[in-house]
């Protein structure tokens, strides 16, 4: 009996001892908060593979972008080059007034060889006010003339707060934009010439048995990929940042920091709030099918609305919720219209915020019915 006793107690104890303690249900983590950029005038973060604004502070007040205008000298260069109107390993002429450029300079003079590549990683890498005007000269055969490219330039990339007066960015009356317009200029460069990243993320570069040393504070770090720094006036500092992290680039700019070290601490915070605190996720392939629009006098009576590529946004790290999507047809929609011409815009939301919008285009042609296609587009209706 007591064999018995004991082999129950056995029995009782290793039922007991793995039995299965329920987890709690935890309410979901919050969002990463964005992080509060003080002491300077404007910060803008943009998600580089989706063009999403994650955090604007005074993003489009108007001011002087110092050294970040050399962001659009670079874009010029590398343009010309890709039109073949320059080549990398091609010689250029030094000038006088690039030989005298004020400011920050990597020392090219006349006499001197220097390539176009060469002026590339010291206008990126040293901010060489002397590399951009030899650029300008190069490229469009004065410095007038560069500026007006520039220009021009701006205006086709929808930068209307942006005028530039000279390709260096030393101060001018007249030139100004915004930490806006800065980072789209800047995430449009890294779109379109990737290759830069090569040369403006470096910490430093050597010239004329000369090392220069990026100004960028960031430059050098894993993952960093450029861009520029500007000092508008005595402890007023510019940044453009990118990086790059498991497939996803951003773009973060700083106007008016009281140092340079300051710019890189908020540039820094930026980019791990934009890369941890975000997620992409693709919410239709190339060619979905997103709405279809009937009307008794077309012919075909229906117009199926497809997406020209595939369709990515980034949405706050933890997922609450799903991504919506909105289709606004274009107005004044009438036949005829044509197979892949565009029909109207699709809204991405989350929790009722867009996200983003992109062109939605039409898959099939339709044109004006005739009479009796209306009669029987009618008579299918009724049935």
């Amino acid at each position: 009996m007591k064999k018995t006793a004991a082999f129950f107690a056995v029995l009782l104890v290793s039922s007991t001892a793995y039995a299965v303690v329920p987890t709690p249900t935890l309410p979901a983590a919050p969002p990463m908060p964005a992080p509060q950029i003080s002491g300077v005038k404007a910060a803008v973060l943009i998600d580089v593979n989706t063009d999403q604004v994650l955090l604007d502070q005074n993003g489009q007040a108007s001011y002087d972008p110092s050294g970040l205008v050399k962001l659009m000298t670079a874009y010029l260069l590398y343009q010309a080059e890709a039109q073949k109107m320059l080549q990398p390993d091609q010689h250029v002429s030094v000038s006088v007034d690039a030989w005298h450029a004020p400011g920050s300079r990597m020392f090219i003079q006349p006499g001197l060889p220097v390539t176009v590549d060469q002026l590339t990683h010291g206008l990126l890498i040293d901010g060489g006010n002397d590399a951009a005007i030899a650029i300008a000269q190069s490229v469009a055969g004065s410095v007038g003339g560069f500026v007006d490219l520039m220009n021009r330039e701006a205006a086709s990339m929808g930068l209307t707060q942006t005028h530039f007066v000279n390709p260096d960015g030393m101060p001018t009356p007249g030139q100004r934009s915004t930490a806006l317009d800065i980072a789209r200029l800047a995430r449009a460069l890294v779109v379109k010439f990737p290759q830069i990243e090569k040369v403006a993320g470096q910490a430093s570069y050597r010239y004329n048995h000369i090392t220069q040393y990026n100004y960028n504070p960031l430059a050098g770090q894993n993952g960093i990929t450029g861009l520029g720094v500007g000092l508008a006036s005595a402890n007023n500092w510019d940044l453009a940042v990118s990086a790059s992290q498991d497939g996803r680039g951003l773009v973060a700019v700083i106007l008016g920091a009281s140092s340079r070290a300051v710019a890189g601490t908020d540039a820094a915070a930026m980019l791990h709030y934009g890369f941890h605190g975000w997620q992409q996720q693709q919410i239709y392939p190339a060619g979905a099918m997103v709405a279809q629009i009937k009307r008794i006098d077309w012919s075909p009576e229906t117009l199926s609305v497809i997406t020209p590529k595939a369709i990515n946004v980034v949405i706050p790290r933890p997922s609450q919720g799903k991504v919506e999507s909105r289709f606004v047809a274009a107005s004044n929609l009438q036949a005829p219209i044509k197979a892949n011409s565009s029909v109207g815009t699709l809204d991405l939301l989350w929790q009722g915020k867009v996200l983003k919008t992109e062109p939605v285009l039409a898959k099939n042609a339709v044109a004006k019915a005739g009479w009796f296609s209306r009669l029987w587009h009618r008579a299918q209706g009724a049935l």
